[in-house]
């Protein structure tokens, strides 16, 4: 776990680069179906960027005049104490976090207008929306979670994503972590696949492991023999020889930092000779990918190394036809592999994407408006400190095939007789999909594949297939 001076490093490089006062909050429990019944608290992960053990309703207020920074809590009452066991009273705690001073949180309003002095203070919305409506009145802000330009004030938010997008020592360390423990979810969900078995009981042998280490599933897990439904959260299926195994699953630290992993897998331990076929074309598209994300590179040009490779290998099953060059231009490729190669990492499993398109499309580019192209989720040139996933795939989508429009579009580039052959496959189940990801740390040496040490090499992915006892 990073120590207190790494948080402190932190915010006093926020408070260096600030020119006014920034409230932010942690946000607060959600309720599941009754107030009594929330979901598990999850801190905003800006708030949690600056702050280790974050408490529910927390807020933070940071003063670049004086160079303070104020924590404001719930109180401590023999009620909570009863129900929730004793907490930290507000002195030990200030030790602990290494703030000026902690103030109970109905205090904040108050406290804010007298610290600020008359000076305007910003902060940016959260997913717990009471919060945000709190921040709005604070600061008179037009606040909005879910708003494509970013949560709050666009200068506020570059500096926040300006602090967050190259990975420390210490963040990385944590990140690793992460990874070890997705390592033994995935290579245990892999060992405990069999015919007759269900998607159920492998995704509870994931969240297993995941607590095990004290962690918590990064998102829900994707965990299907339905693998061409590209977030597939549905677990009823049962596991039949001649399916395929899609797992996307990344663990979470108390930290926040985390991972995010696919691999995919046959669930007899054998892939046959077509899926072994596509499953060599994506792992080479994600091979070649990675080693293509390199400081200076455009991710979008590491996006088109994958596309390239799975347009030429399906040219070559006799999927698709046409030169591969043309089939790009017309965005063909995107029939089979619909999405972008990968996103950014961090706190975030998709890390400040939230902070909308003006970050992750900077400097005058624009997202494409070409079918699955449209779905690349940064057009950033890389740095040494960058992480990011890197995850093409093939999938025999029947709404995608079957879709008149797109039918029509690349008519000229697919196969219809042979793609219909994939939709049929398995005994008309279908081929579904596959999918190879890793978390990839961009450095001046060259890429580091945070997660290599997960099976994919073919072989490998076999011999830990039906292994448990």
């Amino acid at each position: 776990m990073p120590e207190l001076a790494f948080h402190r490093r932190r915010r006093e490089a926020f408070l260096g680069r600030l020119d006014g006062p920034v409230a932010l909050f942690a946000g607060g429990w959600r309720a599941r179906n009754y107030p009594a019944n929330p979901y598990s608290f999850r801190a905003d992960s800006s708030f949690l960027y600056f702050f280790d053990r974050v408490e529910p309703n927390a807020a933070a207020f940071f003063d670049p005049a004086d160079g303070t920074v104020r924590l404001f809590l719930e109180p401590r009452t023999p009620d909570d104490a009863l129900w929730h066991g004793p907490m930290p009273g507000f002195e030990a705690l200030q030790e602990t976090q290494g703030v000026d001073e902690i103030l109970p949180i109905g205090d904040l309003e108050d406290a804010v207008a007298r610290l600020a002095a008359g000076r305007p203070v910003r902060s940016l919305a959260v997913a717990h929306e009471a919060t945000t409506t709190r921040a709005r009145k604070l600061t008179g802000e037009d606040l909005d979670f879910e708003s494509a330009a970013g949560p709050g004030d666009p200068a506020l938010v570059d500096l926040i994503f300006d602090l967050r997008v190259r990975k420390e020592p210490e963040e990385l360390a944590e990140m690793r972590r992460a990874a070890a423990v997705t390592r033994e979810a995935h290579l245990a969900a892999m060992a405990h696949t069999k015919p007759g078995g269900t998607e159920g009981y492998l995704n509870g042998i994931v969240d297993g492991c995941f607590a095990r280490a004290g962690c918590v599933s990064a998102y829900p897990n994707i965990l299907s023999v339905r693998g061409e439904v590209l977030h597939n959260h549905d677990h009823g299926n049962e596991l039949r020889t001649g399916d395929l195994v899609l797992l996307d699953a990344g663990a979470e630290r108390p930290t926040g930092y985390c991972a995010d992993v696919t691999r995919t897998w046959p669930v007899d331990g054998n892939f046959s000779c077509e899926q072994a076929e596509v499953y060599e074309i994506v792992l080479a598209a994600e091979k070649a990918s990675i080693e293509a994300a390199r400081p200076g590179a455009r991710y979008r040009d590491v996006h088109m190394v994958s596309a390239r490779i799975i347009a030429d290998g399906l040219v070559q099953m006799g999927v698709m036809k046409g030169s591969v060059d043309a089939i790009l231009e017309a965005g063909a490729h995107a029939a089979f592999f619909p999405h972008g190669v990968g996103h950014m990492i961090g706190i975030d499993v998709h890390d400040m994407e939230g902070f909308g398109d003006r970050v992750h499309y900077p400097n005058g580019r624009e997202r494409s408006t070409q079918f699955g192209t449209a779905f690349l989720r940064m057009d950033r040139d890389l740095e040494a400190g960058h992480v990011f996933t890197i995850e093409p795939g093939i999938y025999f989508v029947p709404a995608i095939l079957h879709d008149p429009k797109l039918g029509e579009q690349f008519a000229p580039f697919i196969d219809q007789a042979a793609a219909e052959r994939f939709l049929k496959a398995n005994g008309g189940r279908g081929f579904g999909g596959i999918r190879i990801e890793d978390d990839v740390l961009c450095t001046a040496d060259g890429p580091e594949v945070l997660t290599a040490d997960i099976p994919k090499e073919r072989k490998d992915v076999e011999a830990a297939v039906g292994t448990a006892g």
